[in-house]
Formats: structure tokens, sequence, C-alpha cells
């Protein structure tokens, strides 16, 4: 449950305890996710839940939808059809804002924001983007993927509220999240429950959603643009980082396999038969599908091609159970000398 008084100051509306806020930090900059129940009051969830069904029967909501651009150069629209969003990006949010007012208070609220600050030093978090969804069910998901690539914007933390009364495991929903090399993690979307996780370098994916309605509400939180990475430079130090890899060959150390910006491409490789499997599942038969799927395979060919000196030395390492536990992938004591993987 979440403790005492609001993750930063009386009026807030989340109930984050501070020795809570601890566990979750901990567990953000180690694993590079935290989850924790009960963070805000039941009325309080049971309202947001209303004002998303609001603005469904409202038709105030867009259906999710991903641009695919194939080789010959069209762009596919590929549509989730029981996917509706609506996000404070929208030009018309201030429009509808008096029908949604526990999500735009929500919205305003920076406490989460100041929380973090406070208990990871370093990210320098500096704003929120809200976006709320409607699950109408019938198999409506989404495929593995990044919520953010480094230098495309400040995202840095992802906060998923999830809003389903009477949640079941038959339902289906569940968040999976991918924190290669370690194994998949799959949580279930239960009410009040808060999926944290980096925004950047965490693979994940929602399950199908069976036969029942589900909602729930996405905080963003931004690193200021001074703390922000450009997309040019970002594109270099991906550049550096697999160079280095690449030059050590077969004596490839796992501590470079573990660069944060190398992880996150032989992520994409390594877990290619769930990454197919996930996009097939999240949209209908069409072209469009057949382009995202073909953009992915594509992907994965010049990955394995770019690492194929050192990857039978990254399977040597994935393999070898001592290797692991002593390399941090059963501990995540730094002082016992383990390595430390870098989600932010």
């Amino acid at each position: 449950g979440g403790g005492g008084g609001g993750g930063g100051g009386e009026h807030s509306m989340w109930r984050i305890g501070m020795q809570q806020m601890g566990r979750v930090a901990k567990s953000l900059r180690q694993l590079g996710y935290a989850v924790v129940d009960g963070v805000v009051e039941p009325s309080v969830a049971k309202g947001l839940k209303a004002e998303i069904q609001t603005l469904k029967s409202g038709n105030v909501m867009y259906k999710n939808a991903t641009h695919i651009v194939s080789r010959d150069g069209n762009t596919h629209y590929l549509e989730k059809s029981q996917i509706f969003e609506w996000d404070t990006m929208h030009p018309l949010w201030e429009k509808h804002v008096d029908i949604i007012p526990t999500i735009d208070v929500l919205h305003k609220d920076t406490s989460l924001v100041d929380c973090l600050n406070e208990h990871i030093p370093g990210l320098d978090l500096e704003s929120q983007t809200l976006k709320v969804q409607h699950n109408a069910g019938s198999g409506g998901c989404f495929p593995i993927h990044f919520d953010t690539d480094p230098g495309l914007d400040g995202r840095a933390v992802t906060a998923i509220l999830y809003l389903n009364e009477q949640w079941e495991p038959s339902h289906g929903g569940h968040i999976t999240l991918y924190p290669w090399p370690y194994e998949k993690v799959e949580i279930e979307p239960i009410f009040g429950r808060l999926v944290m996780f980096s925004s950047a370098h965490m693979p994940h994916r929602v399950t199908p959603s069976i036969a029942t309605e589900r909602q729930c509400l996405t905080v963003w939180i931004s690193r200021s643009i001074t703390s922000t990475v450009k997309k040019d430079e970002a594109r270099k130090m991906e550049k550096d980082a697999v160079r280095s890899l690449i030059a050590q060959g077969d004596m490839a150390s796992f501590k470079s396999f573990m660069h944060p910006l190398c992880r996150r491409l032989l992520a994409k490789a390594m877990l290619s038969q769930e990454w197919e499997r996930s996009i097939v599942e999240a949209h209908d038969e069409g072209p469009a599908r057949e382009a995202a799927l073909m953009s992915y395979h594509n992907n994965v060919l010049v990955l394995r091609k770019i690492f194929q000196k050192v990857l039978p030395r990254l399977e040597e390492y994935i393999n070898d159970p001592t290797a692991k536990s002593k390399l941090y992938l059963d501990k995540y004591d730094e002082e016992e000398g383990g390595e430390k993987l870098v989600w932010f």
C-alpha cells in the first residue's frame, strides 16, 4: 500500500511515503523499473477512470496509430482499432479540460517529478506530459517498443497508473518489461498500481486485453533542455560505443556489451522472436503490419551484421551461470564489485 504523506507535499494527489520513495528510486536505478501499489486514494482513481470514460463516450479521444515508412518510401498508418487516447500535447486539450478536473489536477501536480529529483540526483527532471488511454478490449495491445530514443526528446521516466477495478488475470493487458539481459518481467495492471520505468532504455509491451475495457493514465517525465543530449550528439555517442565494443572482438568485456546505447541495440536483436510475435499480435493483418514486420526484420539483420564479431562472446556471457552471478545478473550489490547497469 502507499505510505502516509504525499510524495512531495500535503496537497499532492500521489500517496507515496518517503521511505517507499527511497525503495522506488533504488529499484529504478538498479533494475530500470519500479512498481508501487495504492499510489492514489481509491476515490481519486475512480474519479480518473470516470473522466476517461466521459472522454471516450463524448468521442473526444483519437485512435492510437504508428507511422511506418516502408522501403519504397510509402508511409503506412498502422492504426490500433481498440486503443483510444487523449493527451496534454493535443491542441484541443484545454478545450475539454472542464470535463476532466481530476485528470487536470494530476497533470499539474509536479510532486512526482520533485520526489524523483530528490531521490535520484543527476536526473534533472523538469516537466511532465500526460496521456489517458481507453483500451476497448477484444485483443487490443502494443508490440515491444521503447517510449523514446536518446536525443529524440527529454523523456526519461514513464509512469503508468492502472485504473482497472475487478481486474482478473484472465482479462490480460499485462505490461511486460524486458530489462535485458535480465529476464522479462510481467506485471499485472491492477487498480491503483503505478509502474515506472526508463523511457529510453526499457523495451516493453502490453499483452492482449481480452473482452474487457481497461483504462490507464501515463505520465512522461522529462529532463530539462540543458540536460537532454541533442540528436546528432546521441548518434555520435552510439557509434562510439558500438565501435569500442566491436574493436574488442572476441575479448569484448561484459561492461562494453552493457553500455546503455549498445544494450538498446542488442536487446532488439536478442529478443527478435518475441519482438516479431508482439508486432503480429498488436496489429490487424494487412500491408501496414507487413511493412512493420519487414522494417523490424531488416533492422535486426543490420544489427546482427554490425555485431557479428562479438555475438559469440555475448552468448558465452549470457549462457554462463557463473559469469552471470559474478557480474551482477543475480546480485545488484554494487559494493560486491558487480557492474552497474545504466538506465537513465
